[in-house]
């Protein structure tokens, strides 16, 4: 490896040069280390330039600004953010139509909007769609929102609202990863990995799971979850958004489908033991443990036992489930483990 020489080595070796060649003993203060000093600024800028260009040559040092024209070559832009969406149940007293566009507020500055208009049958509850009025994750939703300036008659509340599919723009590491596995993997399209990256670049997916030949020979069927923190369940828009992709990338040479995930609810039950013990410590534990899993993977116990008994001041825990619990994968259903009701006590 060539060791680039720093600015007081390049003034010395000019110094030098100078000494051998004239004689002179040139001190600091002389008109040849003056000289020698200026030179020695080009020359070490010039180093730093080239130095910041062989950077810019590869993903894995490259800054932002550079990552684009990689992105470019590879055809693997940089994703933007997603519109949150999903439904809620609505309630009115009287026969009305809400026109596309009312708003909803959560109260805390975030606002979604009917995105086509919904009829409402007197003391019907009636399941309406709504899209966020930004990008972003913050428009991810579940529980009650409330309307702004409701119509006579309708229940200025809102409930089961189940929204998701929001994402912020992808953070630039998660970028640059994809680009190098991109580059790593070199032109192909029929493997696991190559699909894996192509779904990736879907704007709102998080997680891909393929399954080849899973309806039979000739089929390839992907499972995806949406961006959120934990992930959850993509959209129907999402859904959509990712089957014409597929569609464009292995349509020709395989029958395509995407769909969701199952949930699949664990109920935990957990009693610590240990003075000083923190509930709300353990309830986070839990929680996390389950943000982690993906679907197909099992409830291992034990691990979460372990992670539990780690914390500070706990000294036991009784578990309910205290065994595994495999979720069912089939043609029909790939089952997601997700957390049910969850209630944490002290012994």
């Amino acid at each position: 490896m060539f060791t680039i020489p720093n600015f007081q080595q390049i003034r010395n070796t000019i110094l030098q040069e100078i000494r051998g060649l004239t004689g002179i003993n040139a001190p600091d203060d002389s008109d040849a280390a003056i000289r020698a000093d200026g030179t020695a600024s080009a020359v070490d800028g010039l180093y730093s330039h080239q130095s910041y260009i062989q950077k810019q040559l590869f993903i894995a040092t490259a800054d932002e600004p550079y990552l684009y024209i990689h992105a470019e070559e590879l055809s693997l832009p940089r994703l933007g953010g997603n519109f949150a969406s999903g439904t809620a149940n609505a309630i009115s007293n009287v026969d009305i139509t809400i026109s596309a566009g009312t708003k909803l507020t959560d109260g805390k500055g975030h606002y979604w909007g009917v995105s086509a208009d919904a009829v409402l049958t007197e003391n019907l509850p009636s399941v309406i769609n709504l899209i966020a009025d930004k990008v972003g994750t913050s428009w991810n939703f579940s529980g009650s929102l409330y309307w702004i300036s409701p119509q006579a008659g309708l229940s200025n509340i809102v409930t089961n609202v189940s929204i998701g599919s929001g994402s912020d723009q992808e953070e630039l590491e998660v970028w640059r990863a994809r680009l190098l596995e991109r580059k790593q993997l070199g032109l192909s399209r029929d493997r696991e990995a190559d699909l894996v990256g192509f779904m990736n670049g879907v704007t709102g997916v998080q997680h891909v799971y393929v399954y080849s030949k899973r309806r039979g020979l000739g089929s390839l069927d992907v499972a995806i979850t949406a961006v959120g923190n934990p992930p959850t369940l993509p959209s129907q828009i999402l859904l959509d958004a990712a089957q014409a992709a597929l569609d464009s990338y292995a349509g020709f040479w395989a029958d395509c489908k995407v769909y969701s995930p199952t949930e699949q609810y664990v109920n935990i039950a957990a009693v610590v033991s240990g003075i000083g013990a923190n509930i709300i410590q353990v309830e986070q534990v839990i929680r996390d443990y389950f943000a982690e899993l993906a679907p197909a993977d099992t409830f291992q116990a034990s691990i979460l036992i372990g992670r539990i008994v780690a914390l500070p001041n706990v000294t036991d825990i009784t578990l309910t489930p205290s065994s595994n619990v495999v979720p069912t994968v089939d043609w029909m259903h790939t089952h997601w483990l997700r957390l049910g009701v969850l209630s944490v006590s002290a012994n």
